[in-house]
Formats: C-alpha cells, sequence, structure tokens
C-alpha cells in the first residue's frame, strides 16, 4: 500500500512537471526549413560541394621500382577546404532567403 502511495505521488509529481514544460515550450517558436524551396536550395548546394571535392584529387606519382604504373591519387586539403567554404556560404544564403524568416 505505502509503495502504491509513492508510485501515485511521484507520477502526479511528474505529470506536474511536464505540464509546467509544456507551458514554456508553447511559448518558444521554433523556425525549421520546411519548404521545397529551401530544401532544393540546400541540395544544390551539396551537388555542387561534391561536384568541386571530385575536382580535389591530384593524380600520384608511381613509386620507383612499383609493380604498377600509377598510384593512388592525392587529396588536395586547400582545394577540399575552399569546397566546403562554398558550400556554408551557399546554404546560409539559402537559409536567409527561407520564406519562413
Amino acid at each position: 500500500m505505502r509503495r502504491s502511495v509513492m508510485l501515485l505521488g511521484v507520477l502526479a509529481l511528474g505529470a506536474m512537471a511536464v505540464g509546467t514544460i509544456g507551458v514554456a515550450d508553447a511559448k518558444t517558436k521554433i523556425r525549421l526549413a520546411q519548404t521545397s524551396t529551401v530544401t532544393n536550395c540546400m541540395m544544390t548546394c551539396n551537388s555542387q560541394a561534391a561536384t568541386c571535392q571530385t575536382t580535389c584529387l591530384v593524380p600520384g606519382t608511381a613509386p620507383t621500382g612499383a609493380a604498377t604504373t600509377t598510384s593512388n591519387a592525392n587529396l588536395s586539403t586547400t582545394c577540399q577546404a575552399n569546397c566546403s567554404t562554398q558550400q556554408i556560404s551557399c546554404q546560409t544564403t539559402c537559409a536567409q532567403n527561407s520564406p519562413s524568416q
């Protein structure tokens, strides 16, 4: 019996806390990119970044005495950073032009 009373008390306190949180959350406005225009813009930015990143591979040179005449490509980190910067800039523009603003 005592456990039942304690459990009911804990549940009641929990319900009161949830009710209070719900009231506070109702006043908070959350902005989300919910339009296809923003989504399409963001996807275009991602596509452009992927295309840019594929140009960042520089053919390597084969080591002396290697069994093959080619080697693994090397990644240009400067190029990669530039592509990422362009992507973030593009996505920022998409977000700023969002109709939900």
